[in-house]
């Protein structure tokens, strides 16, 4: 492998800056210039951008030379643009702006100030309708041809290229000497000729082509005079409407053309074309081949990584199957010993249930010989019960006879008590009754003893009755 070696003086101190730090440094270089602090003012033909974001708080519109396509972006603001349209022939004036991207371009533009409309309408009716189809364009989206067709060589995919020519041009020639023989191992060319001067038959070619799933179109032609029928409605309208990525390779650099606006990818002439495709094969190689390689390290570095781990790993298994081992043997001692003190146990315990059993029958034949006991006993008892029983049911019969005799003589006796106490109310009536007539005879008749003495004898006749 290849080493990039450097040598620099002993001691030499060497100041390293990143990319952004640089482009920040000439960033405030060119702020600091005289021509940022002027008013310029610049005539041309106003163009809107269609891809202007209405959120934006300027517009990004474009001022484009009268007699060339020479462009310049402007940055301008809403309020000085509303009534500006697209053709108007006008002179701005502002500052000088640039805008440094991350890519190292840069793009000058003009921070508008003041407008003046100069003429309504500077452009004819095919200008405009050569914006419309640009705003088209724009609005569809112009395609990456670079990544679809790198795409494909990754994958090992033959990227189809069609390669428009005019009729009898010789720029096939350009086109093998700038590298397409070469490009020819990873790329599959379809040759198609057409008269660029019929541009009926041209825009009729160029829609046939479309229409056969080709990779990509380019159309090929060198500078010079009739390089102007490119620009015909006719044909930026097919090409505007291509469902296939368009590459164009038309004429020089300094010949402003509007189709090379509508191409997905420009190239400046024939020769670049062949260049392109042979530099993409190379460079997509080269990558391929250094990602094999990185690849095949990363695959060392893997198995290398995963021996190391299995070694490791192999290890600490050793180690614990080691230790396993070990244990294991330990276990089996503790296991024998556990067995044999199991057994001695087993044995003891054997012989106390051989004790327990003949204790157990010695228990159950003294239980037998009670329980005979306790069943003659029982019967015995039973026996004597159920005589007592006899016994007692006669008895109580008897008693109860008794009971109705006595309860019998209770109610004659209740009967004649109640006659009794009947006879002794009564007495008691007529007693008092002859106490009564007593003493109204004492009261009349003080001298008539016998006649007291006669009541006093019946009274005590009936006082013997009462205690009898």
């Amino acid at each position: 492998m290849d080493e990039i070696t450097t040598t620099r003086p002993q001691n030499a101190v060497v100041k390293y800056y990143k990319p952004s730090e640089l482009l920040g440094m000439f960033t405030s270089y060119l702020s600091q210039q005289d021509v940022n602090r002027q008013v310029i003012y610049l005539q041309g033909i106003y163009l809107k951008n269609p891809k202007h974001d209405p959120r934006w708080t300027s517009r990004y519109d474009i001022l484009r030379d009268e007699n060339t396509q020479t462009e310049i972006t402007l940055q301008i603001p809403h309020k000085l643009c509303e009534d500006l349209k697209d053709g108007n022939l006008v002179t701005v004036g502002g500052v000088l702006g640039r805008r440094v991207q991350n890519n190292s371009h840069i793009q000058l533009m003009l921070v508008v100030s003041r407008v003046e409309v100069v003429q309504e309408q500077a452009i004819d009716e095919n200008e405009i309708k050569r914006m419309e189809l640009r705003r088209k364009k724009a609005t569809t989206g112009f395609r990456n041809v670079d990544a679809l067709l790198e795409q494909l060589l990754y994958t090992d995919q033959r990227p189809k290229i069609a390669l428009l020519f005019a009729g009898t041009s010789i720029t096939m020639t350009d086109f093998i000497q700038g590298g397409g023989d070469i490009a020819k191992a990873a790329f599959d060319f379809a040759e198609f000729r057409a008269n660029f001067s019929r541009t009926a038959e041209l825009a009729n070619t160029i829609k046939g082509i479309d229409a056969q799933s080709y990779s990509a179109i380019a159309i090929v032609r060198g500078g010079g005079s009739g390089i102007e029928a490119l620009d015909e409605l006719d044909i930026l309208e097919a090409v505007a409407n291509l469902k296939t990525p368009f590459i164009s390779a038309i004429g020089h650099p300094d010949e402003k053309l509007f189709i090379k606006e509508l191409a997905d990818r420009e190239v400046s002439v024939p020769n670049d074309l062949g260049h392109y495709f042979k530099d993409m094969m190379e460079t997509v190689n080269e990558k391929k081949t250094k990602s094999r390689a990185v690849l095949t390290e990363q695959i060392k570095k893997q198995f290398k990584d995963q021996l190391e781990a299995g070694q490791k790993q192999n290890k600490e298994l050793q180690e614990k199957l080691a230790k396993l081992t070990k244990t294991q043997e330990e276990t089996q001692k503790q296991h024998k010993e556990q067995v044999e003190k199991a057994n001695k146990q087993n044995e003891e315990l054997q012989k106390k249930l051989t004790e327990i059993n003949k204790a157990n029958e010695t228990a159950q034949k003294t239980h037998a010989e009670q329980l005979g006991k306790l069943q003659v006993q029982l019967k015995a008892q039973t026996e004597a019960s159920t005589k007592q029983s006899k016994e007692f049911n006669e008895s109580l019969k008897k008693m109860q006879d008794t009971n109705g005799q006595l309860q019998k003589t209770l109610e004659k006796m209740t009967a004649q008590n109640n006659q009794t106490s009947k006879e002794l109310n009564d007495a008691k009536d007529k007693a008092r009754q002859l106490e009564k007539q007593l003493s109204e005879v004492l009261s009349k008749n003080g001298n008539n003893i016998w006649m007291i003495v006669a009541i006093i004898a019946i009274i005590a006749l009936v006082a013997v009755l009462i205690l009898r």
